[in-house]
């Protein structure tokens, strides 16, 4: 990977983010994405596609190389802000990809029901209101429901009121929760070494004094809290943006369907990865990795391909932390749980029986909490564990430490 890096700017060559450059180099591709967005919708727009695809890629990738979103603020253990950013740059940059080259437009159903069901919407041509409408919920429509583009796309059931007023209640109740139970996680799992994970230096999640199996039991289930931090993570950044889409941009509940289906209850790699885990970059990871590799080589190595494309999205995310990045133990967690989907189907295709049950999830948990070993001991070691999302004093974990320790104390 010494060629990628010769073609990346240093992180430490990176501009603060300022007033100026959002509007020259920030918003320049959101306006390219929304512009991409409105021409998947119409018909013999291709090559205008192809045209703007190029300028699009790389002024994203100008941006994710040359700003810095956290040079404003004094910790070092904020600059998971700048992971984020590329994240989001390198996610919006495969989406107006494989928008590029679909062959035709782009429906949107008239109700936003999982598995493209329902009667499609067209003349745009005589509404560009609609058609308006319909690019900007697709710019922020990740997963693909309500849409001709997200078939055999899972969505989990809906648990919360299905009117507006309830629906934003369970929402912003599950939100205060959320961050209750991530912040504790995130304490629980900085609490194994207080002096590197919680200092932007970082450190190994092995501890070298103890005897073999002791240490990765013990790495195992640092990782196990992380994983955990992650999707709390994940959840609560779906929530917030459920309440911004609902309250400021007036859309319904029904565009805002869960995002997880209680990951722990997987009793499968495929059925993990495929509906317990979140879906937001499925079109992605589908169109750019499962599909060309399926075509060249099959169905295993269109899996393969898949995690691949994973894998590359979490290097350049990491390197987002300034920190550099280790291709090979990122690539290593995300590919070796293509291979256990593989080593899945083999098997099904030899007893008959699908992998699940309660073995089934042994497996499961062996096999991604094992190997997420590799993950996040990068992750420790580059400071992601370190990173900080409130003030000290505030922190819900210790405040409720405190509160349940004057309960104690009266």
């Amino acid at each position: 990977m010494s060629w990628l890096a010769d073609l990346v700017p240093s992180p430490d060559a990176r501009k603060p983010l300022s007033l100026d450059n959002f509007v020259n180099d920030i918003l320049p591709v959101f306006l390219l994405y929304y512009a991409t967005a409105i021409l998947v919708l119409l018909k013999d727009t291709f090559n205008i596609r192809l045209t703007l695809l190029p300028i699009t890629l790389w002024l994203a990738f100008r941006a994710a190389t040359g700003l810095e979103v956290a040079s404003h603020f004094d910790s070092e253990r904020l600059v998971y802000l700048n992971h984020g950013f590329v994240l989001i740059m390198t996610g919006l940059g495969m989406r107006v990809t494989s928008w590029t080259f679909q062959h035709k437009p782009f429906i949107r159903y008239t109700s936003a029901i999982p598995n493209g069901c329902g009667k499609p919407e067209t003349g745009y041509c005589s509404s560009p209101s609609r058609l308006a409408s319909d690019a900007f919920e697709l710019c922020c429509n990740l997963r693909g429901h309500g849409w001709s583009w997200s078939n055999g796309l899972y969505l989990p059931p809906e648990t919360r009121p299905l009117s507006r007023i309830g629906f934003l209640r369970s929402t912003t109740w599950s939100l205060v929760l959320g961050l209750l139970a991530f912040d504790i996680l995130h304490f629980s799992a900085q609490s194994f070494e207080p002096i590197s994970f919680m200092s932007a230096s970082g450190g190994s999640i092995y501890d070298a004094s103890l005897p073999l199996i002791p240490r990765y039991l013990r790495s195992s289930f640092i990782c196990f809290i992380c994983g955990l931090v992650i999707y709390n993570a994940i959840q609560l950044s779906y929530h917030f943006a459920t309440l911004v889409g609902i309250l400021i941009f007036q859309q319904q509940p029904s565009q805002w369907p869960p995002l997880f289906e209680d990951p722990w209850l997987a009793t499968s790699l495929t059925g993990f990865w495929a509906r317990y885990w979140h879906q937001l970059f499925r079109d992605s990871f589908i169109y750019l990795g499962f599909k060309p590799m399926s075509y060249i080589a099959g169905r295993p190595a269109g899996t393969l391909g898949a995690f691949f494309v994973s894998s590359i999205l979490h290097v350049l995310g990491l390197w987002g932390m300034g920190k550099g990045t280790e291709f090979s133990s990122i690539s290593t967690f995300f590919m070796m749980n293509g291979v256990g989907i593989i080593v899945e189907h083999a098997w099904k295709r030899l007893t008959g029986r699908k992998v699940g049950g309660f073995f089934g999830w042994i497996w499961l948990v062996v096999w991604t909490v094992g190997w997420s070993n590799f993950l996040f001991d990068v992750y420790s070691r580059k400071g992601l564990i370190s990173s900080i999302f409130f003030p000290d004093a505030l922190r819900p974990s210790r405040l409720l430490l405190r509160l349940v320790s004057h309960v104690l104390q009266s």
